[in-house]
């Protein structure tokens, strides 16, 4: 038989489209191809290729989903290493996926977070040891600098005199991954009620909807961490009500998208907004146009969460509970809609998720 050898450029080309799990693997074929996988060109194009998925977590377990969006739909569920210490309750832990990295937050924790990337099972502890109020609140990057220089961002609330009658005092806490140290900054967001479910990464920045009952808005804010300052971005494409639900998300890795349902609703209808242009820094020239509109039933107390593929552009693909709280994948192609549930899961008090792009990025 004879054998042919490939061009080294076609080879890569090929690898990049590999499933970060099976690139794991692969680091033992040769020395050629481990010093590949461990570069910053090849793990920034594979990022940039690699298709989007699920991360499932009950309260003892998490899991990968992933999509197969061929002629023969079907999903693939894996069970996940746990490689954090202490972990072992998931119970009111979130997790904020930034390029392949997972912010890791629990109540449980006291001032401290992980940050993780569970395909190269590789973790790292951040604590905040000030005597202040402290809650963190997400991950980014300088997106100015080749190395991203990956930053976390947190507030403290603080009493200068610990005296009951004097007042009380906040500060944004930004802790730097290259220094491993904290610093204190003067610099706050808008006033108003923050949404669930709505913490996005993109582009180093962070993104999270706020609602303002007494002026009737619906906007998005972000944290700069090149600049490191609060923005109220832009305002959503409807105003304020108190049973819309919206779930933020991306879309072609360079825009937003945001899900809109109503909890308690006649109809079963779920819209899907995405922005029209690239994302920039200047929020007054965001324009959104709606991607779609799917009647899908729901349970009135899932909390969804979707990605749009990047491949089949027109696919819309949302995890969540059905009418029947069963846990269940939905793809919608066009007019098509196919509905697969999820079988095999050890949820017997809790179960979350979210949307998720694995990487090869280390841990900083």
């Amino acid at each position: 038989m004879m054998h042919v050898i490939l061009p080294w450029e076609l080879v890569e080309e090929i690898l990049y489209r590999v499933p970060p799990l099976s690139l794991t693997r692969f680091k033992i074929v040769c020395k050629q191809w481990n010093t590949l996988f461990k570069s910053k060109s090849f793990v920034n194009n594979h990022l940039v290729r690699v298709r989007p998925q699920f991360l499932l977590w009950t309260d003892s377990k998490m899991y990968s989903v992933s999509v197969n969006l061929n002629d023969d739909q079907k999903i693939d569920m894996r069970e996940l290493p746990l490689d954090i210490p202490y972990l072992n309750n998931f119970m009111r832990t979130y997790f904020t996926p930034c390029d392949g990295l997972l912010f890791c937050d629990s109540w449980s924790w006291r001032k401290k977070a992980a940050i993780w990337n569970p395909w190269l099972r590789q973790t790292k502890w951040i604590e905040y040891s000030k005597e202040k109020t402290f809650t963190f609140r997400g991950i980014g990057y300088d997106s100015g600098r080749p190395d991203k220089g990956h930053k976390i961002i947190g507030s403290s609330i603080y009493n200068k005199r610990k005296l009951i009658e004097d007042p009380l005092y906040r500060s944004v806490e930004i802790y730097t991954f290259e220094t491993n140290g904290w610093k204190s900054m003067n610099t706050f967001s808008e006033e108003g009620e923050i949404r669930p479910l709505s913490d996005v990464s993109l582009n180093g920045n962070l993104y999270w909807v706020v609602s303002n009952s007494e002026t009737n808005e619906c906007f998005i804010e972000s944290f700069d961490f090149s600049k490191e300052i609060y923005k109220c971005f832009c305002t959503l494409p409807w105003n304020y009500n108190s049973f819309h639900v919206p779930v933020l998300s991306t879309f072609r890795k360079d825009r937003l998208s945001v899900l809109k349902r109503k909890r308690m609703a006649e109809t079963n209808n779920i819209e899907i907004w995405v922005t029209k242009n690239k994302i920039n820094d200047d929020g007054e020239t965001v324009a959104w146009i709606k991607f779609m509109t799917v009647s899908i039933a729901i349970s009135s107390n899932s909390s969804p969460s979707f990605f749009i593929d990047n491949v089949y552009q027109k696919s819309f693909i949302m995890c969540c509970e059905d009418e029947n709280n069963k846990l269940c994948v939905y793809i919608v192609r066009g007019n098509a809609l196919t509905k697969i549930q999820i079988v095999g899961v050890d949820a017997k008090n809790y179960i979350n998720h979210c949307s998720y792009v694995p990487s090869l990025i280390p841990v900083p």
